[in-house]
């Protein structure tokens, strides 16, 4: 009987089905298999050791391997042994695998067909130099473990396609050309220069999130960004510095997704997000802030004074926002969202308490009286209407209200509300 493609997956709970794994795979190569797909799973055996399955290294003599996904197991020398036959293997999926660096590059660069890597958790393994992978298109890499431990990844084939990665650092060669890379995903990474990723392009990029990638060797404040890549649908920033970021210019439509987690005075941080809101001005915008530390009243007046130089100064126009949430104390609400409105033009505000949001319209909408301050009368008058709305749950959608049509509140019932924002045509 001869085989053209055979898929096996099989849980190696003690060494008798490692014998196992072995007949099958001799049986394979004897029925001339030209395609075999393998999924081993593996839990620790003996645990007061804390002993683990090796992989046979009758799975990379296995000529006709294409497909390997491997979890939980140890992969050293001997799963190799002096040669890696499986040439022809694509999609290489590693999970909970304690291998070490030399094994690994053995295995990669034995391995040329690669075209999906994935390795999550692999204990060990400190160090990826993938750039002559010419076929690879998907790479996936993620470790939960030790914070202060990383891995350093190497990778810029022009072939690559998709690359998600999380908590590493990160080396790209200064002036490569990802050709075809679509979609970029980074989490906790470290990069080790800014300058290097600004010298690269990226002419397919659609796709690109930095989440929480502030440990950088040069400070993301200090440090310009700049990200070649003219065909961007969308872009997403999560941290907890204001990066100073910017694309090239581009008629298509495309947005913005921006969440700060803030500390420290207003000061500190309104004219840095102006700059970068200016620098993402042709996008669609969607922001938003979580102040994670209260401000008393006397650094809120230096911070009006301060802001109010620097806009005046600088006769900075303020740039539209789609969205704007605002996620502080409720009694933060007012000065928080007064020098937010100076440097931005919000069509939406919300993640606003149905119950507060009362106080949130009074502030909004008060024209004489109350706290007339030069922060404020930047913003006022430009504003011309506001509207409350309520998301209906059922329909998925939402509803324009009013104070009074708000249902009575009850203990534990979630109710979305927002405010429409409509300003002077010109802006």
């Amino acid at each position: 009987m001869r085989l053209e493609e055979f898929g096996l997956r099989i849980f190696l709970g003690n060494y008798e089905f490692v014998s196992l794994l072995e007949k099958w795979i001799a049986a394979l190569k004897n029925m001339g298999v030209k395609e075999f797909r393998l999924s081993i799973y593996s839990k620790r055996i003996q645990r007061r050791r804390r002993r683990s399955v090796k992989v046979p290294s009758v799975v990379f003599e296995a000529e006709s391997l294409q497909d390997l996904h491997a979890e939980g197991f140890t992969l050293d020398q001997t799963s190799i042994g002096r040669n890696v036959l499986s040439k022809h293997l694509k999609k290489l999926h590693l999970e909970k695998v304690e291998i070490e660096d030399g094994v690994f590059q053995k295995i990669i660069s034995s391995c040329p067909l690669i075209e999906t890597m994935t390795l999550k958790s692999c204990k060990k393994l400190r160090n990826i130099k993938a750039n002559n992978l010419r076929h690879l298109k998907h790479f996936t890499f993620s470790f939960i473990g030790i914070l202060d431990v990383r891995c350093s990844i190497e990778i810029c084939p022009s072939s690559l396609e998709t690359i998600e990665i999380e908590h590493a650092n990160i080396l790209l060669h200064k002036g490569s050309q990802f050709r075809n890379l679509n979609s970029i995903r980074m989490y906790d990474v470290k990069f080790s220069s800014l300058d290097r990723f600004s010298s690269c392009k990226f002419p397919s990029l659609k796709e690109l999130a930095l989440v929480y990638c502030d440990g950088l060797e040069e400070s993301i404040e200090e440090s310009h960004l700049f990200i070649d890549a003219p065909n961007i649908d969308s872009f997403v920033y999560h941290g907890c510095l204001i990066p100073s970021t910017s694309f090239p210019t581009t008629s298509r439509e495309w947005s913005s997704t921006l969440s700060l987690d803030i500390t420290g005075a207003p000061s500190s941080w309104l004219l840095k997000l102006h700059k970068l809101l200016e620098s993402l001005s042709r996008s669609k915008i969607s922001l938003t802030i979580c102040q994670l530390s209260l401000v008393n009243d006397e650094v809120i007046i230096q911070v009006r004074l301060d802001l109010v130089q620097g806009i005046k100064g600088g006769n900075k126009p303020a740039v539209v926002v789609k969205k704007l949430l605002l996620r502080c104390n409720s009694s933060y609400f007012s000065p928080l969202s007064n020098g937010l409105l100076c440097i931005c033009r919000p069509r939406k505000i919300g993640n606003v308490n149905y119950t507060d949001s009362e106080s949130v319209l009074k502030n909004l909408m008060q024209r004489e009286g109350g706290n007339q301050d030069e922060l404020r009368q930047l913003w006022l008058p430009d504003l011309e209407e506001v509207s409350l709305e309520i998301y209906d749950d059922n329909r998925r959608k939402w509803d324009p209200t009013s104070l009074s049509d708000l249902p009575e509140y009850e203990e534990g019932e979630r109710i979305r509300t927002r405010f429409a924002l409509k300003w002077r045509e010109n802006l």
